[in-house]
């Protein structure tokens, strides 16, 4: 089997996130509409007008205060992705786990925090998120061997998981759609920071001790609690109440509060998810035939068959009586599974599963067939990927502009998939030219269809499920990442297929010389291309071959995908719309106009005290 040039190659984190600087300097106007106390029609129209200058100036305000307080935690989830990878290579050469351990722990453990922010608070959920990551980063920096350190990387792994949901819920958390449309770009520009200043911050670090790598997250995550504690505790959504969590009581204290927690479906998910996450990495290096992934799938399977049933058990006894399930009363069901019964919900997180594999197999199959078939070193592959950068921030403006004019994320979306998929389909035919630049192309155009899809599907599912927002977003996370393992596994597994297929029908039909077919005979033997080096010490002829054989298989890697995105695009026809909070505001505002400027002026009088100014009743009459 041919094994891959870029397996233990460190891939550019930075190139997918630094698109998101194009948001720096979006200037982006918008109103937010008055609550409907604050319009109530026994309020004057004057004093209406002030209280609606007073609230814009407040969420202009709290706008601000809400980047102060969250830019630390996404700086250190960000941090996190870029930092350790740069000094992977000086800690250990079986690198690959220290990411695995961090990536499992920050996949699995996503509903398990949207649990946490419904029953605690989101404030709540943030400062546990942080303290995870805090635990996680110590046991990394003392770490005295690689047991310890995988230990410490998965703890920091379910802080991550806390960060990503609880930040995208907050985010997320209201009920304007202008609101939640700009705050979309406000927070790109958050990752967009992290993942710029993470690899200069590695640069210097790694070359001191791995150790610091880890140690400075702890700073900043004590910086980020006390932040958090002061910005943020009072400007973010608390607990949800006892008629929005049924079976809780007034008098629930928060010792008693994890009794609502669904204990027994978040063992499931974890085991569950685990299981199948690394059945599926180990899938293509063991050809599918060994024990591990054999019985990781099946299992694993399992497991969540018996995790969806405890949800519905949990979801009936809320509407039983029956004394033999009243001890479970009282738990709040994980994944609420209204959401697996809206056509909508699951197609909104079917998209979020194929740009998952766009992203992820972009980032690892464009830098295989830089460095591979192009012969690009990998610093110079790496710099390849930053073209898929200003069409992820191309995207994400026009996505912005589109739900402003429109009021509806569904146009976005279906865009950006068809983009998604026809990108596919052109990138596949710059790869079987070998031209470059058709590539650069084409991968940012793909990028542009990523960009349009990924803020208006948090958008269209915030509005078409108010009451779980913190559950969807953490599915949509979810199956984004379970998107990008599905797809690097079945694209691993078409390259290896197509390069074996490609090098033997070379050798049938006699292209090869006997002393090149001796080169590729000793590589196979030895276990296959497990690095550049031994690509460049093969004889010109083999490594041409070698080369062809990976510009086939690369693009036979992105074929595969089309039929994942094509049917994206067909189910996204079907969305439905989502309701549009802020122009019922504008149109209720518009019956409240604002009466001429000199009843304006007696209306004022007769606010202060004016005793001679005319009443409102005569005026009107």
């Amino acid at each position: 089997m041919a094994l891959l040039a870029l397996l233990n190659m460190k891939t550019p984190k930075l190139s997918f996130f630094s698109a998101h600087m194009l948001i720096i300097g979006l200037t982006y106007k918008y109103d937010i509409s008055t609550s409907e106390s604050q319009r109530s029609n026994d309020h004057p129209p004057a004093q209406a007008f002030k209280s609606k200058i007073k609230e814009d100036g407040f969420w202009k305000k709290f706008d601000w205060w809400l980047m102060c307080a969250l830019v630390i935690p996404v700086i250190l989830e960000t941090l996190d992705y870029t930092v350790v990878a740069t000094a992977q290579p000086r800690i250990a050469v079986s690198v690959i786990y220290i990411g695995t351990s961090y990536l499992l722990a920050s996949t699995v453990f996503l509903p398990f925090f949207a649990s946490i922010s419904d029953i605690y608070g989101l404030h709540f959920g943030l400062q546990l998120s942080l303290l995870f990551f805090l635990v996680g980063s110590a046991f990394s920096t003392g770490a005295v061997n690689m047991t310890m350190l995988l230990v410490g990387r998965g703890i920091a792994g379910i802080g991550s998981a806390g960060l990503l949901t609880i930040v995208r819920t907050i985010m997320s958390d209201s009920s304007s759609l202008d609101t939640n449309n700009i705050q979309q770009s406000a927070t790109f520009f958050l990752y967009a920071l992290g993942f710029c200043i993470g690899p200069v911050i590695g640069g210097f670090l790694v070359t001191a001790s791995f150790r610091w790598v880890f140690a400075i997250n702890i700073p900043c995550a004590v910086l980020a609690m006390v932040l958090c504690f002061f910005l943020l505790r009072k400007r973010v959504k608390g607990a949800k109440s006892s008629e929005e969590l049924p079976g809780s009581t007034k008098s629930t204290t928060c010792m008693t509060k994890l009794a609502l927690i669904d204990w027994i479906g978040t063992f499931l998910f974890i085991i569950g998810g685990t299981l199948i996450l690394l059945a599926l990495n180990w899938g293509p290096d063991d050809n599918w035939k060994t024990v591990r992934v054999i019985v990781g799938l099946v299992i694993g399977v399992i497991v969540f068959v018996a995790c969806i049933l405890w949800e519905v058990i949990l979801e009936r006894k809320h509407q039983a009586s029956a004394v033999a399930i009243s001890a479970l009363h009282h738990v709040q069901p994980m994944l609420p599974l209204e959401l697996f019964r809206s056509y909508n919900i699951c197609v909104l997180h079917y998209g979020s599963f194929v740009s998952g594999i766009v992203m992820f197999v972009i980032f690892y199959f464009v830098a295989i067939f830089m460095t591979v078939v192009s012969g690009l070193p990998p610093d110079q592959a790496g710099t390849q990927l930053l073209y898929f950068a200003p069409g992820l921030g191309g995207g994400s403006l026009i996505s912005i502009q589109l739900i402003k004019h429109f009021r509806q994320p569904i146009y976005p979306i279906v865009a950006g998939l068809i983009v998604m998929t026809v990108g596919l389909g052109l990138i596949q035919t710059g790869m079987q030219k070998n031209v470059q630049g058709l590539v650069n192309g084409f991968m940012c155009m793909t990028g542009c269809g990523v960009g349009l899809t990924a803020g208006p599907n948090v958008i269209q599912v915030r509005f078409l499920m108010p009451d779980h927002v913190a559950a969807t977003n953490a599915l949509l996370l979810f199956f984004r990442t379970l998107g990008g393992t599905v797809g690097l596994a079945q694209c691993f597994t078409v390259m290896n297929a197509k390069v074996d297929s490609y090098v033997v029908e070379q050798i049938r039909s006699g292209a090869i010389s006997g002393s090149a077919l001796d080169a590729l005979g000793a590589l196979y033997n030895s276990g296959g291309l497990d690095s550049i080096q031994s690509l460049e010490g093969l004889p010109p002829v083999s490594q041409q071959i070698i080369r062809d054989a990976f510009r086939d298989g690369v693009r036979w890697s992105f074929i595969s995908l089309i039929p994942w995105a094509s049917l994206a695009v067909i189910l996204s026809l079907f969305l439905s719309t989502i309701p549009d909070p802020d122009a019922r505001g504008t149109d209720h505002d518009k019956e409240m106009e604002l009466p001429e400027p000199d009843e304006t002026r007696k209306l004022s009088y007769k606010l202060e005290g004016d005793e001679h100014a005319v009443p409102i009743q005569q005026q009107n009459r």
